[in-house]
């Protein structure tokens, strides 16, 4: 990070372990220490309790544009709508917590949000616009990756969102963590980047360039490498993803 000096870092999800209101503390302050603006967001690992919303609001509410878990901000000319999907139980609830016993976990983009980002997008439609969330809305063409995306929890309405985002042209670029694999889709105008965990082979990040024309978005490893072959996932080295999973230029 103190080499490339970036304006602001987006955390796509999973930042911390929910056993305790303490863990997610811990997170913040190795966050913080980094020392660059961030905006986060929850993941399966974060929202798995009553509690977890409160005690994310709680540890990184100085970073969060408002006091709860979907926003939006702007920074210079781009426009980015962070979104929290929430747990669909078997029943059909829509739940802001797991439900027990429950292994193949599904989401959903509640309809208070949906009307929200409906309304933000709206009022933002002269400015490039970003979506982040933590399930991904458009999935991967290879099929390991796939799996995986699947495995992780699928995003039950993905496409009545990417309806919805048809119809606001300035959005180009989805930013998605969970399905733990890197990889880059395309679907009727949008980008979609995932980004396998930081802590898994290959041990990577994603690094976007903003250019008045254009989007271009790099793979870049840790500046120590040993990370990487330390990774306990080596051997899915399908995680890395194809040569066109690690770079994209989307027009603006």
């Amino acid at each position: 990070m103190s080499e490339l000096q970036p304006d602001f870092l987006i955390v796509t999800g999973d930042i911390a372990r929910p056993d305790s209101r303490d863990a997610v503390f811990a997170a913040r302050d190795l966050m913080d220490s980094l020392g660059f603006p961030y905006y986060p967001m929850g993941g399966s690992s974060d929202f798995c309790y009553e509690q977890s919303r409160q005690w994310f609001t709680e540890a990184f509410g100085a970073h969060l544009p408002e006091s709860r878990t979907w926003y939006s901000f702007t920074q210079g000319e781009i426009h980015i709508c962070v979104l929290d999907a929430w747990w669909l139980w078997d029943d059909g609830t829509v739940m802001p917590f797991s439900q027990r016993g429950n292994s193949t976990p599904r989401w959903i983009v509640p309809p208070d949000q949906l009307e929200w980002l409906d309304g933000d997008l709206a009022e933002h439609d002269e400015e490039a616009t970003i979506i982040a969330m933590h399930p991904p809305l458009i999935l991967p063409q290879m099929k390991l990756a796939r799996d995986s995306a699947l495995q992780r929890g699928a995003l039950e309405n993905a496409g009545l969102l990417l309806d919805r985002l048809k119809a606001h042209a300035q959005v180009k670029l989805l930013l998605s963590g969970s399905a733990h694999a890197h990889y880059i889709a395309k679907q009727e105008g949008l980008t979609q980047v995932v980004t396998g965990s930081l802590t898994q082979y290959p041990v990577e990040f994603r690094d976007i360039h903003i250019h008045e024309d254009r989007f271009e978005v790099h793979t870049r490893g840790l500046s120590n490498a040993v990370y990487a072959s330390q990774s306990l996932l080596r051997e899915r080295e399908w995680t890395r993803g194809r040569d066109e999973d690690r770079f994209a230029v989307i027009p603006l």
